[in-house]
């Protein structure tokens, strides 16, 4: 071969290798702007763990640039404390040359949340086969996880809620037995009027307990008013500053713009109770616990926050409970509203208190959130309905027809009790006796119709338990005697609180009012009085 051909043979190969090289750097560079514009996560790192790889994906749903993370270490500085060992252990198998897929692949955002990835991931290798990191793509599954955990949530409050309703009901027909009789009692010294006194007391705290167990199933029984908390609340800073102690400060501001509130006013107070004593627990009796009420708008976007379906936009009033206590720890935030969960000494806490609020405000048609960092305090923030005009009307009817029933003479009426269980059937009867009433009573819906039939229809009230055996229950027998004697007021009673659900979202039975067992003979009284009232004022 010639000098020139030799010179013309390097020349072709060095422009070959020119071009190798240009079209290795062409997909170099395709394959980086493949990574980088991806619609799904890709995160890499190198052989030590840190981060040599952050698309614009996973800057997007973690906030996080990819200037902001280049050579952190991924386990150390995204990854929650009590996700770090698992997380660690995944990728040094990953540096070992195991293929990793299907992990859920937690991550802290910029804003301290914390999102979950779907994670397959390899090891990359050097020309000489070396492992040298690990790249991997993901899937953003945050939103499934939350609607799983939705769900179980759901599955396990309905089957839990099955179970106390039931119980709930023998429970409060024993506790409507035990209070009406000590109502009936007639003690003739002080020691006997306070021995009295103090078996009603254990008796209604028994009621409040059985309250508390169907709260967090979402099953208790609310009577939602017109609750003004820029007036209301001051008033009860003064009691709640009694039961804290003087060791705690406590502070409440509401805002100028804040509307009525619908809710139940006992219920509310009770929860906002146990808020604050969770709050006084967390600061060790002596700290800064603050308490706000005002107007907000929840965007679609935040809806799940607050355990609300998403929908369009909604405006309630939220109330701010905050404490510059302990906190919670994070692997301990998502189970607090569990049932019987509780951080406390066994004897100090049932596990209801929290659960019974969350409870209470999905009951309401509002919602909650917790939000908590160790060592620097916890944020409760409740959602509650706001009154609207028709709320308020109503409100003002009930409230004359109170105050008419508590000025007018009783009206005498024939009353039918209709319950299967023969002491709480008894115990009615009796206190309505003595107030003046003619008493009948029944020990089921078809011994009822055969007294109706007896009695050719000329009874005033028909007072009747929901659930009762046979083919017919009480629903059953109002509604026949509603159609048959139409003059006839009837009022219902139940000591499962699924019954009153079912009978208000039933648009047949919408008329019959509920009572809930156990009853106070004088919440009996008072209830009879204002139903008669209502047949006797002129239309």
């Amino acid at each position: 071969m010639s000098t020139l051909e030799g010179l013309q043979s390097v020349g072709r190969n060095l422009t070959e290798l020119a071009r190798a090289r240009a079209e290795q750097q062409r997909t170099a560079e395709d394959l980086t702007r493949l990574i980088d514009t991806a619609n799904a996560p890709i995160i890499g790192i190198d052989s030590t763990g840190n981060v040599d790889e952050w698309n614009q994906t996973a800057a997007s749903i973690t906030g996080f640039t990819k200037e902001e993370v280049l050579g952190h270490d991924l386990v150390s500085d995204f990854i929650s404390d009590n996700h770090k060992a698992a997380v660690k252990e995944v990728l040094e198998k990953a540096l070992l040359g195991e293929e990793t897929s299907n992990y859920e692949f937690p991550l802290i955002t910029k804003s301290g949340n914390q999102i979950f990835l779907l994670f397959n991931a390899t090891s990359r290798r050097s020309k000489d086969k070396a492992i040298i990191g690990v790249i991997g793509i993901g899937q953003d599954i945050t939103a499934r996880r939350e609607q799983e955990e939705q769900l179980q949530q759901r599955i396990k409050l309905e089957a839990l809620g099955a179970l106390t309703g039931g119980i709930a009901h023998d429970f409060n027909n024993l506790l409507t037995i035990i209070t009406g009789n000590l109502s009936l009692l007639e003690p003739t010294d002080g020691d006997e009027q306070e021995i009295v006194e103090d078996a009603l007391k254990a008796a209604r705290d028994g009621s409040e307990l059985v309250r508390s167990l169907l709260a967090f199933s979402r099953r208790q029984r609310l009577v939602p008013l017109p609750y003004d908390l820029a007036v209301v609340l001051p008033e009860f800073q003064r009691s709640l500053a009694r039961t804290l102690g003087e060791t705690v400060s406590l502070s409440i501001s509401t805002s100028s713009e804040l509307e009525s509130a619908f809710v139940d006013r006992g219920q509310f107070e009770t929860a906002l109770l146990n808020l604050c004593l969770n709050a006084r627990d967390a600061i060790d009796r002596s700290g800064h616990i603050k308490i706000t009420a005002h107007p907000i708008t929840v965007l679609n976007s935040e809806a799940a926050l607050f355990g609300l379906e998403e929908s369009k936009n909604l405006d309630f009033i939220m109330v701010e409970i905050t404490d510059d206590g302990c906190g919670i720890p994070e692997e301990l935030l998502p189970k607090v509203t569990e049932p019987f969960f509780t951080t406390k000494e066994a004897g100090d806490g049932s596990g209801l208190g929290l659960s019974s609020v969350a409870g209470f405000v999905k009951q309401s048609g509002g919602g909650m959130r917790i939000t908590s960092q160790a060592g620097q305090g916890t944020r409760v923030m409740l959602l509650l309905p706001i009154a609207n005009s028709t709320h308020i009307k109503s409100t003002k009817e009930n409230e004359e027809l109170i105050e008419l029933s508590a000025n007018k003479d009783a009206h005498q009426a024939t009353i039918l009790i209709v319950d299967d269980e023969p002491k709480v059937r008894q115990v009615a009867a009796r206190w309505l006796a003595r107030e003046g009433h003619v008493v009948l009573q029944a020990e089921s819906a078809q011994t009822a119709l055969e007294c109706l039939q007896e009695q050719n229809g000329e009874i005033d009230l028909l007072f009747t338990d929901i659930v009762m055996p046979g083919s017919l229950d009480g629903r059953d027998l109002a509604t026949l005697v509603s159609r048959k004697f139409p003059e006839i007021l009837i009022q219902l009673a139940t000591g499962y609180e699924q019954e009153r659900q079912d009978l208000k979202n039933d648009e047949l039975r919408q008329s019959f009012p509920v009572i809930s067992k156990p009853y106070d003979l004088e919440e009996l009284s008072s209830t009879l009085r204002q139903l008669l009232l209502k047949k006797l004022q002129p239309v």
